[in-house]
């Protein structure tokens, strides 16, 4: 789940909702399963995580060798969220679940991995520590869902594969 509040009521992530949404009014007419261009991924994390998540949106944003477009749900946990969460992830060609220490635990994170699957959606498990052997989340492990390093090539290759279809 992405998002929190930071002094004076305005979300950590209230920028990158703007480039949320102008990619996707750019690209809404694609296939909802398939992409061109830019894979459109949403990254199921654990707000402790936020820190190491921001880190791989700006990589993706200022990197030669990553490339995706951030459709994650950056507001708060409220009720509203459920129905934000759901709507962005049918938008989305894949899931990333950002793997840390507390993951496998979180009760936004469970749930997101279930509507994904749910929609038919891929789920892939990166992990943040590459040297940790953190927990995988329940729903990843009952649905064989890969889990890759974080690496900019692996990572990349992994999203390779939902364009070229396999």
């Amino acid at each position: 789940m992405g998002g929190g509040i930071r002094e004076g009521g305005k979300s950590w992530a209230s920028d990158r909702d703007d480039e949320s949404k102008r990619a996707y009014e750019s690209d809404k007419a694609e296939s909802i399963t398939g992409y061109q261009g830019k894979p459109r991924v949403f990254i199921s994390f654990h707000m402790n995580d936020e820190a190491q998540v921001n880190l791989l949106r700006h990589q993706a944003r200022n990197s030669e060798n990553l490339e995706f477009t951030d459709y994650s749900v950056k507001e708060p946990f409220d009720e509203k969220w459920k129905t934000n969460c759901a709507l962005r992830i049918e938008q989305s060609s894949i899931v990333i679940v950002a793997i840390g220490p507390d993951t496998y635990s979180r009760p936004a994170v469970l749930w997101e991995i279930e509507k994904a699957h749910e929609m038919g959606k891929p789920v892939i498990g990166m992990r943040l520590y590459s040297e940790r052997n953190h927990r995988i989340p329940e729903p990843m492990l009952r649905h064989n869902d890969k889990v890759v390093p974080w690496s900019h090539d692996v990572l990349q290759s992994e999203l390779d594969k939902l364009k070229g279809g396999s």
